[in-house]
């Protein structure tokens, strides 16, 4: 691993510490506050922040997107997204959100065969389908586990892998500020347009995690966006994970919750799954079956000259 890449994982581990923090603090505010109000102020400091960012680096110019529907859309999916996560966090503990959240990549590596054309070789599809099993173990229908409840982060995982897919593509076309720039300008528009009507005026401590739902949230797309100029997307994605451990650490740290085995059992079935499929997962089995067949072969030469 170079010093690039070891820069672009240490990124994008401190960007999920920030998002499950963001998660938190939304978790609880949705308690009194809407959720229209919470987005306005988080996507306002959002664009406040690549706004100054822009013009400090002398990028504000280069806003203009060559994929502009596309930019439109994914915003929009990344906006009804985050509203369906907050909801669920409302209804369910962070670490069984998270749990259920991390399908994600397994969509996404279907929708990608769809929306993108890719092959789906069968490694995917194993993956696929071992991340479904694990998926059924955290849900638990049948056994009066699952409630109408669970189906809310599984529409936000569908929503977030559409994200990731759309994401992929108008990276093809726009640089990262640009598509930034999209992403904090069109939430500030929507819900900034709707907030006044949902609006409950703060308390000093509402505004102090007003702000600091605001500040995470913008921190870990920043950071996100950083770690993608330090390595590919392709190495960075197992590390995606890490926001499960970091909801675990902070849903017990705050609000006392701890998932239970059968969920951790099947959070792990479906992270292995992720992981099994990415790019890092092959990387790791071809090195492994390498240094496996040295080894049986070093131990069948050993064999013929002690015969």
């Amino acid at each position: 691993m170079n010093v690039k890449s070891g820069r672009g994982i240490l990124l994008s581990i401190t960007a999920m510490l920030c998002l499950a923090g963001m998660d938190a603090t939304g978790k609880l505010l949705v308690q009194t506050y809407p959720i229209v109000q919470i987005m306005a102020v988080r996507f306002a400091m959002f664009f406040f922040i690549v706004i100054v960012t822009a013009g400090l680096t002398g990028k504000l110019k280069q806003v203009r997107s060559k994929i502009l529907g596309t930019q439109i859309l994914r915003s929009l999916v990344l906006l009804i997204e985050v509203t369906v996560f907050i909801f669920a966090f409302s209804m369910m503990p962070l670490a069984d959100v998270h749990a259920i959240a991390a399908t994600a990549p397994l969509f996404a590596i279907l929708m990608a065969g769809w929306y993108l054309g890719e092959e789906i070789d069968t490694r995917s599809w194993v993956g696929v389908a071992i991340g479904f099993i694990g998926a059924l173990i955290i849900i638990r229908p049948g056994l009066g586990v699952m409630s109408w409840h669970t189906l809310i982060p599984i529409a936000g995982a569908i929503l977030w892998a559409a994200y990731q897919i759309l994401s992929r593509r108008v990276a093809q076309f726009d640089s990262s500020s640009t598509t930034a720039f999209y992403t904090a300008f069109i939430g500030l528009i929507v819900f900034g347009g709707l907030a006044p009507f949902y609006w409950v005026e703060p308390t000093s401590t509402g505004w102090q995690l007003l702000m600091l739902n605001g500040l995470l949230g913008a921190m870990g797309h920043y950071l996100l966006i950083k770690a993608l100029s330090y390595a590919p997307a392709t190495v960075l994605q197992p590390f995606s994970y890490a926001l499960l451990f970091w909801a675990i650490v902070i849903g017990f740290i705050i609000f006392g919750d701890l998932p239970d085995g059968l969920t951790l059992l099947g959070a792990a079935v479906v992270l292995g799954a992720g992981f099994y499929a990415s790019d890092a997962g092959r990387s790791l089995s071809g090195s492994l079956s390498v240094a496996f067949k040295r080894r049986w072969r070093g131990i069948q030469r050993e064999s013929k000259s002690v015969n």
